[in-house]
């Protein structure tokens, strides 16, 4: 599936919603962070009243650090460290989780990390943490565990780049925008690079990649009655470190456009991945800004995402902030990628003369800001008393500004998203550049 956050709906939600009420405490939630002696780090949030506890666990082992030739690798060690047997604590597989962790669950292997997720009852908190220490001592995969770990990777490398239309509009403009073609996609699909590798060649890895010295820990939902820093410390505690992956991975992107017969589609669709600022450049929070209005706003003025589409926009700062992506109307018969490429930019243009005031930027700035560390709106805070889902996003979020750029950079961040006067179309010409654009049509096959 595609990594773009499953919040999309509910910021969505959030940014239409009234004023907070006037019964709502301030701030009704706790946090801590420390970093154990072999290096973990570790982030919690005390929001009394929730439904459950999401723990979350990241590495720095994604596609980044993948070895030439290796390409697919990380997503397989990453499928092994989660369902392989770990000490008395049995093998397990993603049939399985919807039972094991009924209120959620996510592996989650990305370009910089991998995190996985896991949502439980606030009394199975202690024998859920006491798993994730087991598996971060070490997992034993058999033949077996690899051979079923290699199957899952492949099917979701298969569905990603030649299934569903929309996944494969997601994931394939990250490819054309990496260089990647149709040779190299569809050695990808088939794990080709690593299809032969087995328990001896992958446990080397594992143990360089998932240790605590390489690894953070978030848990975010109700805590009351627990002395989660004494858990922590007991079960995490003794596990050995090691060097940490360092936080250097970056993305060489350009521009392309291309288009692709397609079976099974009745009408074109499009997709186009505008490269933003680099995260570290000073303007990327005004850049945020700009398309958390813009997204939303060119959604609505589309109509809603069509069936094969999901979606009209999508992005997600935590998890790929180089490339924010757009679904515009293609129109009928059309098989050049320009067409939609046109819709956009004469979208972008009517949108470049709406008056948008002050209030309206800093409404929808308020309803996300808790996203990069700040603190949770009451309305955010209602909700997540009732929703696994949220809960296992702000352990995601902790456990990843934590390993990735660090807790410091975050808080400027998000001192300068909040300080912010860029307007809403500062960005406009940023994203009608065609280097700047990887455009992908799929069209019906005849």
């Amino acid at each position: 599936m595609p990594r773009s956050s499953p919040l999309l709906a509910m910021l969505a939600c959030l940014a239409a919603a009234g004023p907070a009420r006037a019964q709502e405490p301030a701030e009704s939630t706790v946090r801590e962070a420390w970093r154990l002696a072999n290096g973990l780090e570790v982030r919690t949030l005390d929001l009394p009243g929730a439904s459950g506890v999401a723990v979350t666990l990241a590495f720095r082992s994604g596609s980044g650090y993948e070895p030439a030739g290796l390409e697919g690798l990380s997503e397989l060690l990453a499928e092994v460290q989660f369902t392989a047997p770990a000490g008395d604590i049995p093998e397990r597989t993603r049939e399985e989780m919807a039972s094991l962790r009924p209120l959620g669950w996510e592996s989650r292997p990305g370009t910089r990390l991998v995190r996985f997720t896991e949502v439980a009852a606030r009394a199975q908190l202690p024998g859920v943490l006491q798993q994730v220490a087991r598996r971060l001592a070490g997992v034993a995969p058999a033949d077996a565990d690899v051979r079923r770990a290699l199957n899952e990777v492949r099917r979701d490398f298969g569905s990603r780049l030649f299934g569903e239309p929309a996944d494969v509009l997601y994931w394939r403009t990250e490819a054309l925008a990496r260089g990647l073609d149709d040779q190299r996609l569809v050695r990808l699909a088939g794990l080709a690079a690593i299809e032969r590798h087995g328990p001896a060649d992958l446990v080397p890895w594992l143990r360089r990649w998932y240790h605590a010295g390489n690894a953070s820990l978030g848990i975010a939902g109700d805590l009351s009655g627990l002395d989660v820093r004494a858990l922590v410390e007991s079960l995490f505690g003794p596990l050995p470190g090691g060097a940490a992956n360092p936080d250097t991975v970056t993305l060489r992107l350009h521009g392309v456009r291309r288009s692709v017969p397609w079976k099974g589609l009745e009408s074109p669709v499009g997709s186009i991945a505008v490269i933003a600022p680099p995260l570290t450049d000073s303007l990327h929070p005004g850049f945020y800004a700009s398309m958390l209005f813009t997204g939303p706003a060119l959604s609505q003025s589309w109509g809603g995402p069509k069936p094969p589409l999901r979606s009209r926009f999508q992005y997600s700062l935590l998890d790929e902030p180089e490339l924010v992506r757009f679904y515009p109307p293609a129109p009928e018969g059309s098989r050049d990628p320009e067409a939609v490429v046109g819709a956009l930019r004469d979208m972008l243009a009517l949108m470049d003369g709406k008056l948008v005031t002050g209030p309206m930027l800093s409404r929808v700035k308020r309803s996300v800001r808790w996203l990069v560390g700040g603190e949770l709106p009451p309305e955010v805070r209602a909700r997540l008393r009732t929703d696994p889902a949220g809960l296992a996003t702000v352990a995601n979020g902790m456990a990843t500004r934590a390993l990735w750029m660090g807790d410091a950079f975050w808080e400027g961040y998000l001192a300068r998203f909040d300080r912010t006067l860029l307007g809403h179309n500062y960005f406009y010409s940023l994203i009608n550049r065609p280097e700047r654009q990887s455009t992908l049509l799929l069209f019906p096959e005849r």
